[in-house]
């Protein structure tokens, strides 16, 4: 038999966008339909298996009718059974009201993997033993790998999964070390068939398609901000009887984000600047554009027109025009100031160096006013 499974995780469900007000409810709704994106990529595949690597929520005091929606959209896989590891930020404790409400109203096919301690999957038909690593704090320097290693023998089952939340080293930034720091050696030492990892936003590996890897971590389905520079992805894998892994990266969010700080000198520069932007889904970018550079008076006036494209077509657009500057030559500076005048002659002298030329510009214009 085959294992087919769809590992995703860091989907935070709740996530706010309070920078981003005009649009912040679209982009909250938008994780639970990239939710609806991975079970539908699942489903297509006739996948057995649903894995959450961790941070299904982004936080622990979610409504409860959001849980239920969750729950809701959950219970759409067609699969055998659905796996949810706590992660970092919705970990589990005994605090956590989060878990037993979840608990309370789950389906049949959903296990919280909330316990150091396997869990067989032969009630799901499936001779599979998961081996989970979740967290009980928002932070540790440990990771929870520890009852694993301790472990004196497998259980008995065809297959052997990881699923952990945590930074991998050389991988996942975690400069302080208190992101349960997990390290590819110590994972590949466990012995197991895969390690589902979650925690970073980026896929690991950061490859389409991959034959015979044995760590992956999921990535976010559904891109969060800026410095998200991917459009969201789920693993699809499969897992042979011979323990051979075949793995494709699936596209699942629904916007994308784009951070730009362009440098341009011409009114042609930013037309196939803004082509270029206008040729990648720009009805789900969110865009923020940094424009530096100089323009003639001329092109400087027919700017706008380019500029509004981008904020008539993106899904949102902001713009920092700021170090965008009218390109000042004689004849410009002569449209403002007398040829004879001693502002003229002081702006002329200074026509070589731009910086100066226009520092100048602007203060004699405030003088002048």
């Amino acid at each position: 038999m085959t294992l087919k499974i769809m590992h995703t995780g860091d989907i935070h469900l709740g996530m706010k966008f309070n920078q981003y007000p005009q649009i912040s409810k679209k982009l909250e709704n938008a994780r639970y339909l990239a939710l609806e994106n991975v079970i539908i990529e699942a489903n297509k595949r006739n996948t057995n298996l649903l894995v959450v690597a961790g941070d299904l929520f982004d936080k622990l005091n979610i409504k409860e009718e959001n849980i239920k929606k969750t729950i809701n959209i959950l219970d759409s896989f067609a699969g055998d059974a659905i796996l949810i590891l706590p992660g970092n930020h919705d970990y589990k404790d005994e605090m956590t009201k989060l878990w037993q409400y979840f608990k309370e109203n789950i389906k049949g096919r959903m296990l919280i993997l909330a316990e150091p301690k396997v869990y067989l999957l032969h009630d799901f038909g499936i001779s599979a033993a998961i081996y989970p690593a979740p967290c009980a704090s928002k932070l540790s320097s440990e990771n929870n790998l520890t009852w694993i290693k301790n472990l004196k023998e497998k259980a008995a089952a065809n297959y052997h999964l990881l699923l952990a939340h945590g930074a991998l080293a050389g991988f996942s930034p975690d400069l302080r070390d208190n992101y349960f720091k997990m390290t590819k050696a110590e994972l590949l030492n466990l012995e197991m068939d895969l390690c589902l990892l979650g925690h970073s936003h980026l896929t690991y590996p950061q490859q389409d398609k991959v034959i015979n890897q044995k760590i992956f971590n999921n990535g976010t389905p559904e891109p969060d901000g800026m410095d998200c520079k991917h459009p969201g992805y789920a693993w699809y894998l499969e897992l042979q009887a011979n323990k051979e892994v075949k793995a494709e990266r699936i596209k699942t969010g629904n916007y994308h984000f784009s951070d730009l700080e362009v440098k341009i000198d011409s009114l042609l520069e930013l037309e196939n600047l803004v082509e270029k932007i206008m040729a990648q889904a720009v009805s789900k970018k969110v865009l923020r554009l940094k424009l530096k550079g100089e323009l003639t008076k001329e092109e400087f006036c027919q700017r706008e027109k380019l500029i509004n494209q981008l904020k008539d077509n993106c899904f949102y657009a902001k713009i920092d025009q700021s170090d965008l500057q009218r390109k000042l030559d004689r004849e410009s500076i002569a449209q403002d100031f007398a040829e004879n005048s001693f502002p003229y002659q002081l702006l002329a002298e200074l026509e070589t160096d731009s910086q100066a030329l226009d520092l100048a510009y602007k203060m004699l214009k405030e003088v002048q006013e």
